[in-house]
């Protein structure tokens, strides 16, 4: 909003600016499968620390970014590299060292994304106000490196060899009926996942809400996906992951269709935004779950990357195609068919999760 406000105003359509924020999901996605197999043959800690590196260059290289491409290179390509160094390593290890309660322990580890997303948007919003654009970006690239350092040097593998006889990124996995299944609602519900995360800053200001409230919508919305993710993650140690999976996505899909659609005031976008943060926040946590039960744990940093670059496909695709929407169909003021859209792909997405569980047990109430 503030890259279509400030720095281009006049100069770039919401379409092209969409594709900031998609490049950078798409590239901490689709490398998902490189990287996760970097982390097994290089290290966790080594791989998490090379990640931090490249984002906090990333970010000084935006600070001086003066056209969309240079953006498109920096803030999205390249930070999303480095993100997803850092993230497999995150996202593998819980797998390695919990047997019981795997659900909970993936569910806290993911969630500090969005307790980062509860203070993170707003002061950021303060200091692009204050302080100008490359100044944030410069406090942004020291915070990265100043926090993150530090916390993956703590990284550790309880496998040290075992994972090493596997193939640099084995693709046998795809051989599986129920993890093709998996690979492809990723592709649907992740091109729906982040459109209300692009768009309701935008769509609340449109509709009068002041920048602030925006914002903090936003951190709510990264706030209750956190606690989601911890709750979602102590259901799916009792009912089975992929029940979780299917009952979060349909709760946030049925969110999307029938409370932001219907959200005209600044009350309603606020219950809007907590709601859809708890339900949608469990996916990602929930699909390393359901994938380590499909493969397994010794593979789990490869075989997740799979499945996260299919979402790249999603996420590198939905938002810009929202943006087209808004700024075609809804001539940059009516939002309803960005809601429609994101909404629709979110729905197949459910369904597919649907045919996951059937095919895993025709029982409908048993425990998968």
């Amino acid at each position: 909003n503030y890259y279509l406000n400030n720095t281009f105003q006049g100069r770039a359509t919401s379409f092209q600016l969409a594709w900031i924020g998609s490049l950078t999901m798409l590239a901490l996605d689709i490398f998902g499968p490189i990287t996760g197999a970097i982390c097994v043959y290089f290290g966790f800690r080594k791989s998490g620390f090379a990640g931090v590196v490249i984002m906090t260059i990333s970010l000084v290289a935006a600070a001086y970014a003066t056209e969309i491409w240079q953006l498109y290179l920096t803030q999205g390509i390249l930070y999303g590299f480095g993100g997803s160094l850092t993230y497999f390593s995150t996202l593998s290890l819980p797998s390695q060292w919990f047997r019981r309660n795997r659900g909970l322990a993936t569910g806290i580890i993911i969630s500090g994304g969005g307790i980062g997303g509860i203070w993170l948007s707003p002061l950021i919003s303060k200091l692009l106000e204050s302080k100008g654009l490359r100044c944030t970006m410069m406090c942004c690239a020291i915070a990265h490196f100043v926090i993150l350092t530090p916390l993956v040097m703590l990284f550790k593998s309880l496998s040290k060899d075992s994972e090493k006889k596997h193939k640099f990124i084995d693709f046998t996995v795809l051989k599986e009926v129920r993890f093709c299944l998996l690979f492809v609602a990723g592709i649907f519900v992740i091109s729906g996942y982040f459109v209300p995360f692009f768009y309701i800053n935008s769509y609340a200001i449109q509709h009068g809400v002041d920048a602030s409230s925006a914002a903090l919508m936003v951190g709510l919305m990264n706030g209750s996906s956190a606690i989601g993710r911890v709750i979602m993650g102590m259901v799916s140690d009792i009912i089975g992951p992929i029940n979780a999976l299917f009952i979060s996505t349909l709760a946030a899909t049925l969110s999307l269709l029938l409370i932001w659609t219907f959200a005209k005031t600044a009350a309603m976008m606020f219950v809007f935004s907590v709601v859809y943060g708890f339900c949608c926040g469990t996916y990602p946590s929930s699909t390393v779950s359901v994938t380590g039960a499909i493969c397994g744990p010794e593979k789990l940093a490869v075989v997740t990357g799979i499945i996260f670059a299919g979402m790249a496909i999603g996420s590198g695709v939905g938002a810009p195609i929202a943006g087209a929407i808004l700024d075609t169909v809804g001539h940059k003021t009516d939002y309803m068919g960005v809601i429609i859209f994101a909404g629709a792909v979110m729905s197949l997405g459910t369904v597919i999760l649907f045919f996951l569980k059937f095919k895993t047990n025709k029982n409908m109430f048993s425990r998968v």
